[in-house]
């Protein structure tokens, strides 16, 4: 069975909260990563309602340096001090990364030299590259330094496990052999690797945060499985978005759209459309009509 990616939204309200809606944090779960995009106020309450252990981090992916994207830092930090967290906590950012969260440590944390950080400010590019997956970073336009992110889990070669028990192959170096596609013999008899291999296919999660619209949205987003896109504003406000550095539902719905993605969620929707946001999902649906809009706690696999 191809492992799956767990993904579950913390928070999908913009810059004031509301009572359905908690300040920006998504998080992926991904065999031993646990890997979370911005971390608004309440976020580590959110933990909790969701029923997962912060202390699961590993990463965090910071996307810029606004209140309603980082306020809930600070509390999470101390949390997981509180707790004895003693694995080593990666945090990704744009610019000045490094003295926003040495600012807030002073601030509000205590003793954070505790905890074990390693903090990388990021150029756009590929900023993680290993065996299993990789994560790519991309400028945005917004009114501070601001990157989207691309989870990308890469296409693999896998052997089935299930069937390798029932042919009784023990745990060896001919697992190896197989992996490779070369044939074995076992007991004196051959196993051909072709009915043992699976191909587990590349997935891909995007998130664009606060930005206007441009290009590099389309390049982050291609292909992808599932588009997290802001939306802030419907189509009236649509000089209101490009005055505040922000996009439309339709504007989400076009980078799903060209982008080739398969799924687009909707996320930061402003507190004016907390009792109702259909027309958001109306007018996206209208151009890319595989459209959510994502709710507070939702969580769903790929």
């Amino acid at each position: 069975m191809a492992e799956k990616i767990k993904l579950t939204f913390l928070g999908t309200g913009s810059a004031v909260p509301t009572k359905k809606k908690n300040h920006s944090a998504t998080l992926i779960q991904y065999k031993d990563e646990s890997i979370l995009i911005d971390c608004g106020e309440g976020t580590q309450r959110q933990f909790r309602y969701a029923d997962i252990s912060p202390a699961k981090l590993t990463k965090i992916l910071i996307t810029h340096w606004h209140g309603d994207h980082v306020l809930g830092l600070p509390g999470l930090l101390q949390t997981l001090m509180l707790n004895n967290f003693s694995k080593n906590l990666e945090i990704y950012g744009p610019e000045g990364t490094q003295r926003m969260l040495e600012t807030m440590m002073s601030l509000f944390v205590g003793k954070g030299d505790q905890l074990k950080i390693r903090v990388y400010e990021i150029e756009p590019g590929i900023i993680i590259d290993n065996d299993e997956f990789f994560i790519q970073a991309e400028q945005m336009d917004h009114d501070a330094p601001t990157l989207a992110y691309s989870f990308n889990i890469k296409e693999k070669s896998r052997l089935d496990k299930q069937k390798l028990k029932k042919l009784k192959i023990p745990n060896s170096p001919l697992l190896g052999e197989l992996a490779k596609g070369k044939t074995i013999e076992i007991n004196g008899k051959k196993i051909d690797p072709k009915k043992l291999i699976y191909k587990e296919e590349a997935k891909k999660i995007t998130i664009i945060p606060d930005t206007r619209l441009n290009n590099n949205c389309y390049k982050i987003a291609e292909n992808s499985d599932i588009l997290i896109s802001e939306s802030t504003y419907d189509k009236e406000g649509e000089e209101l978005a490009k005055e505040y550095f922000h996009l439309t539902s339709e504007q989400a719905a076009e980078i799903a759209k060209k982008s080739k993605s398969k799924k687009l969620f909707l996320v930061h929707l402003s507190q004016k459309h907390e009792k109702d946001a259909s027309n958001l999902l109306k007018e996206a649906k209208k151009i890319f009509k595989n459209t959510i809009l994502a709710e507070d706690l939702m969580n769903l696999e790929l």
